[in-house]
């Protein structure tokens, strides 16, 4: 989830953070429509100054890299997969695009100390967004009865803040070299936290969403020294999905100079914000949905 996001500030003089800012102008790499977490694009991350008086938007690696990993090789093994050597099975990929906020410091698979530990503590970051993109994942209705079956179909959806050109989601980022050839990079995952409504209806299939943060908490995490409690606090934050917007764009809007741009798909139930939704709110109809803004 989450590993397509957009950063695109055209109408924004500054970005600005409390009553601090910088020029957008300064920074030629706010203008990605979207970017996949799966390409070696880089991601627009904000980061306090070392006095901790202001920021600064740097670029780096979408996809954290934990410094037990000694080269490029084993990150791609990491993110991509492999067939373990002694059982002959297959082990899924990790990109680690995104942390998940309850497992910032214990790890969600072993119960020990997380790969994420050090960073929630000591290098906390935003990751700069425009808006981002989500699947929906619709069931399929029987030919001839009309029953829910098993197989899904997905939609993407742009999700966004209306009242916002850019916001700013919780992160943390680790610096890592390949100790075969030297390269230094600095990595970065967006926090996830457990999903508001919104997030209940769209990423229906794990409902999630990013820790977007208001000025006040975003300044917090990236500033202050905070203990263990606060960060996770902050890193669980639901955005008020009362302040947030849903459209469905194309399926291949990653191919499309505005990727964003609403679309209607046939058979696509519509949101209904005042109910949480079940299984049976996500079953496809059978005409065109009214796409119009839900909020």
């Amino acid at each position: 989830m989450c590993y397509y996001n957009g950063q695109k500030v055209t109408r924004a003089e500054f970005i600005k953070l409390k009553s601090l800012e910088r020029a957008v102008s300064r920074y030629a790499f706010l203008d990605k429509g979207v970017i996949s977490g799966f390409t070696d694009t880089q991601v627009a991350v904000i980061v306090a100054t070392p006095d901790r008086t202001n920021f600064d938007i740097v670029q780096m690696e979408w996809g954290y890299i934990p410094n037990y990993l000694r080269n490029r090789e084993e990150v791609l093994r990491m993110r991509q997969g492999y067939t373990d050597e002694k059982t002959g099975k297959w082990v899924e990929g990790q990109p680690q695009l995104n942390a998940k906020a309850e497992n910032l410091f214990v790890s969600e698979r072993s119960g020990r100390r997380s790969m994420f530990y050090d960073a929630a503590k000591n290098r906390r970051c935003l990751i700069l967004s425009t808006g981002y993109f989500e699947w929906r994942h619709i069931y399929r209705r029987h030919k001839k009865n009309g029953k829910r079956l098993k197989s899904q179909d997905k939609y993407p959806y742009y999700v966004s803040l209306p009242e916002h050109e850019y916001f700013f989601t919780a992160a943390i980022w680790n610096p890592w070299t390949d100790q075969d050839t030297g390269e230094m990079v600095n990595t970065a995952a967006m926090v996830t936290a457990v999903g508001n409504r919104l997030a209940m209806w769209v990423h229906n299939s794990k409902r999630r969403m990013p820790a977007i943060l208001n000025d006040h908490l975003a300044w917090r995490w990236i500033s202050e020294d905070l203990t263990e409690e606060e960060i996770l606090e902050i890193a669980a934050t639901q955005y008020p999905y009362e302040e947030m917007d849903a459209c469905p764009v194309a399926s291949d809007f990653l191919g499309k100079l505005d990727p964003n741009e609403p679309f209607a798909h046939a058979k696509l139930p519509a949101i209904d914000l005042s109910i949480e939704p079940t299984d049976e709110h996500q079953v496809e109809v059978a005409e065109v949905s009214q796409q119009a803004s839900l909020f």
